[in-house]
Order: structure tokens, then C-alpha cells, then sequence
């Protein structure tokens, strides 16, 4: 069972993963210097946060739309989580996880996310002019009081009947 494999490695996985941007970190501080390679990270930190948050604000757009009239628009989500795992990745303290952001920044594999994202979103758009072309006019009666069947019409050879 595959399942239960990956649940006992996952914790080895995180751990090789801290180990990865700790050795990033130390690797581009020795070439860079402290305060270059704080700087770095503080900036990193600053453009996961900036990335999230468009994202953010652009799910939202998109969510609101709908309401305002829109068109429905294939790899819009997936772009948008795109971004929000780019940003992520920045606000992560290391360099390994930087690159994995700034690959997901890319319009290529940005496009490809959208693609393999089995959902779509709203996103604002003209309205098309072919909804709003059948209008029914109707009036509401409201009806008091007991409802009497309608009384039978005679036939035509002279006996009650419904006339059928």
C-alpha cells in the first residue's frame, strides 16, 4: 500500500528538505557575506508576501464577477495557485525553496499548472448579449376562497357528459 509508505516518509522528507535551505542558506552566505544574504532572505519573505496577496485580490475580482456579469474562463485558478504557491515558496527562509517560486513564476509552467487543474474560475468579462434575449412577461393572480370544478359540458347527442 502506497499510502501508508509515504505517511512514514514524509517526516524524512520535511527534514531533508530543512537540511536543503539550511545548507542553501549557509552556502550563499559564505560566498555573499551575512548581511547580503539577510537581505536576500528579507526580500524573499517580502515577495511571498506580495505574491499572495495579488493572488489573493485576484480570486477575489474573480469571485465577485460573476454578480457584475462575467464569462467563465478556463486556467484562471490555476495561475492564481500558482502564484499562491510561488509565494509560499518565497516566504520559506532558504534559497532551494526561492527557485522552486521563481520557477512557478514562470508563464510556461504557469500555464501548464492552469492546465492540469481540473477546476476553472469566473473572471470579469462583457456580458454576452445572447442571455438576456428571451424575456417572458408574466402576471401573478392570486386566487381566494375554494376552487369548484369546472361543471360538465352537455354532449352532443343530449345526454351530461364532458363533450368529448
Amino acid at each position: 500500500m502506497p499510502f501508508p509508505t509515504m505517511t512514514r516518509l514524509l517526516p524524512l522528507l520535511m527534514l531533508a528538505g530543512l537540511a536543503a535551505e539550511l545548507a542553501s542558506i549557509i552556502l550563499v552566505g559564505n560566498l555573499l557575506g551575512v548581511g547580503p544574504t539577510l537581505l536576500l532572505l528579507f526580500g524573499g519573505g517580502i515577495l511571498g508576501f506580495a505574491l499572495i496577496r495579488s493572488a489573493g485580490l485576484g480570486i477575489a475580482a474573480a469571485l465577485r464577477s460573476p454578480v457584475q456579469g462575467s464569462t467563465l474562463e478556463k486556467g484562471v485558478a490555476g495561475k492564481a495557485v500558482a502564484r499562491v504557491l510561488a509565494g509560499l515558496f518565497f516566504l520559506i527562509p532558504g534559497f532551494l525553496s526561492d527557485v522552486f517560486g521563481l520557477l512557478l513564476l514562470l508563464p510556461p509552467v504557469r500555464s501548464w499548472l492552469g492546465a492540469k487543474l481540473p477546476f476553472a474560475s469566473f473572471s470579469a468579462g462583457r456580458p454576452s448579449s445572447r442571455r438576456y434575449e428571451t424575456v417572458i412577461d408574466a402576471e401573478a393572480v392570486e386566487v381566494v376562497g375554494e376552487i369548484l370544478p369546472p361543471e360538465p359540458r352537455p354532449r352532443r347527442d343530449g345526454q351530461e357528459g364532458d363533450g368529448r
